[in-house]
């Protein structure tokens, strides 16, 4: 099967899109969400019908778009799963590749999110949105995709996010690298990041 996920980085959650969004409001959305709502975790709270709705008229006109309000079906992913989002082409990659040559339609397309994003809506959307670019024939995590995901749903900032918080805490138990070292200096600091500091902070000098 064509399988395109995402788990969304916690050190780059900020883009600059520089693309025309075209609406779609006329059009009827009868996206498929049984399946979801069969296992909605029971603190869900959010309209997801309408979330839906919102997302998909900020789509950009892609390949797939015209037909995302008929191929999309929405699934909860397992607790243990480690993406945040993942999106899966029912027809296969070959399959996919002969219907993105000839413009036809994707065929059934399946979204996978995790249920701790029912904890914070703002990554929920952002990842719903990554997904359906996905979802829309975005297949490539390229510049475009990040900057179009962060035009319509910005992902929150860690400090605005527990959940985001948590899968920082989690990578860092995770590394072998505990701590950072300037070379210039000699000091020594607990790692508190995930991304390598630019500076010391006790001598300023970049590392």
């Amino acid at each position: 099967r064509g399988l395109y996920h995402a788990k969304v980085a916690i050190f780059q959650l900020i883009y600059t899109p520089n693309v025309c969004l075209c609406s779609r409001a006329t059009r009827a959305l009868t996206i498929s969400i049984v399946k979801l709502l069969q296992s909605q975790p029971s603190r869900w709270s959010m309209d997801l019908d309408a979330l839906l709705a919102e997302l998909i008229e900020k789509m950009p006109e892609a390949v797939f778009t015209r037909w995302l309000t008929e191929s999309v079906s929405l699934i909860w992913l397992e607790e243990d799963d480690d993406r945040l989002g993942m999106t899966r082409f029912e027809e296969g990659p070959h399959e996919l590749v002969r219907r993105r040559r000839l413009a036809l339609a994707p065929g059934k397309i399946t979204i996978g999110l995790h249920p701790q994003l029912t904890r914070d809506e703002v990554l929920l959307k952002h990842t719903l949105a990554h997904e359906l670019l996905h979802a829309s024939g975005l297949l490539e995590h390229s510049k475009e995709h990040e900057e179009l995901v962060d035009k319509i749903a910005p992902g929150p900032r860690i400090e605005d996010s527990i959940v985001l918080q948590e899968i920082r805490e989690q990578y860092l138990a995770k590394v072998e690298k505990k701590e950072w070292t300037c070379s210039q200096c000699e000091f020594k600091w607990s790692r508190k990041t995930v991304s390598r500091p630019l500076r010391c902070p006790k001598c300023a000098k970049r590392l």
